[in-house]
């Protein structure tokens, strides 16, 4: 009984002296301005553990007595603070501690963009849109009418705030083309002048141009061709048109080119026309446009367009009816006209131009161009007709029905 008296008073002695081995360091945390600041982490030097402070900055964090240690003091934003101990078994040390705001230098940073100015009347196409939206003519020509105005869905010509049709001006990279090509408009069209394959970026001003673009009133239809950077090429078939699309670089990118073929047959259209009869109408075109960088100041560029339209008609009869209404005299009139003989037609159109861009600041661009247009029609008529004019009659009994 004696033994175990005396064991556990030693363990009791021995739990004393483990307790008194400790101590105690608390206090608060402030900033620059005595603000006190919640959150912060204290952490003993070496060790994985610690605490945070609490919303009025204060904190109480248990040490070993009887060793040098240090405490940390961290935050997010404040440089950190290092407080170091050497602290008496059950001693308690209060401390105030600052935390200063961290400032760090950080690396300038350029943010640069190129933005294509504002510019009054300016109307974007995306030539893609242009490939692929329903219309009798297609290409550009069929997106821009849907913006302005045109009275015959048959022909690529419009008409910009009540200007005539003849005053509308069109650039390919540059090169004008020159408007009316067609003497006669609408069935006898065939292909418009404008790839869209080939384009990139298509500009349609209704108004207050730059003067570079000439002395017409009406619009500009700006086409820039496309410079591309790998091979690639591009194919479709319709109940209209046909095509086909190549490009590519060479030289490491010094050359480009673009080459294109379309043709086009408007057939299917024609035959529901008022006036009967026979309806041959046959386009087709060639295109290229080449790109070849001298140096890195100077550039070379060619542009060759050829389009061949015919366009044969083999007219029957027409039809023609209006009714009369008054207080005297009611009829429904006809008249018919039967046809003999034909028209042909034949427009040829070319295009070569030739460009030498020279580019001494970045800001700065100079460009000298030589360009020839020609321009071939030839319309022949030999039709005669016969006709007749009278009271029509709806009734499908009556004798005189027609």
């Amino acid at each position: 009984m004696r033994i175990f008296a005396v064991l556990l008073f030693s363990l009791h002695c021995l739990f004393a002296t483990a307790q008194n081995k400790t101590a105690t360091v608390s206090g608060v945390v402030v900033d620059e301005n005595e603000t006190p600041l919640p959150g912060i982490s204290i952490v003993v030097l070496g060790k994985n553990t610690g605490i945070l402070s609490n919303d009025s900055g204060r904190f109480e964090i248990t040490v070993a007595a009887e060793k040098s240690l240090a405490l940390v003091f961290t935050h997010s934003g404040f440089s950190p603070v290092q407080k170091n101990f050497f602290l008496s078994p059950g001693e308690t040390e209060v401390v105030v501690v600052r935390l200063l705001k961290a400032g760090q230098l950080l690396n300038e940073v350029v943010v640069t963009d190129e933005k294509e100015r504002n510019e009054t009347g300016l109307v974007k196409v995306n030539p893609k849109t242009a490939i692929t939206m329903p219309s009798t003519i297609g290409g550009v020509e069929g997106m821009i009418k849907t913006l302005v105005g045109s009275n015959n869905e048959l022909t690529s010509q419009y008409s910009v705030r009540g200007g005539n049709y003849d005053e509308n001006m069109i650039y390919i990279n540059d090169f004008e083309v020159y408007r009316p090509y067609l003497v006669s408009s609408g069935q006898q069209e065939g292909l418009s002048l404008i790839n869209p394959e080939l384009a990139k970026n298509v500009s349609f001003y209704t108004g207050g141009f730059q003067a570079k673009y000439g002395d017409k009133m009406s619009s500009v239809l700006d086409i820039q061709y496309k410079k591309p950077a790998k091979f690639a090429g591009s194919a479709y078939v319709s109940l209209l048109e046909q095509g086909l699309a190549l490009e590519g670089s060479a030289k490491k990118g010094r050359v480009t080119y673009l080459a294109a073929v379309r043709n086009k047959n408007n057939r299917n259209l024609l035959n529901n026309q008022p006036t009967q009869g026979a309806y041959i109408p046959a386009a087709s075109d060639a295109q290229a446009y080449l790109t070849y960088a001298l140096s890195r100041k100077w550039q070379l560029e060619l542009l060759g367009i050829f389009s061949s339209s015919r366009f044969t008609f083999f007219p029957e009869s027409v039809k023609k009816t209006t009714s009369v209404f008054s207080p005297l005299f009611t009829a429904n009139l006809g008249l018919d006209i039967y046809f003999e003989g034909q028209e042909r037609d034949s427009y040829k159109t070319a295009l070569v131009g030739a460009s030498i861009l020279h580019s001494p600041t970045r800001n700065l661009k100079l460009k000298w161009m030589l360009s020839r247009f020609k321009d071939t029609e030839i319309e022949n008529f030999d039709i005669a007709g016969a006709y007749i004019f009278g009271s029509r009659d709806f009734d499908a009994n009556s004798s005189s029905y027609g």
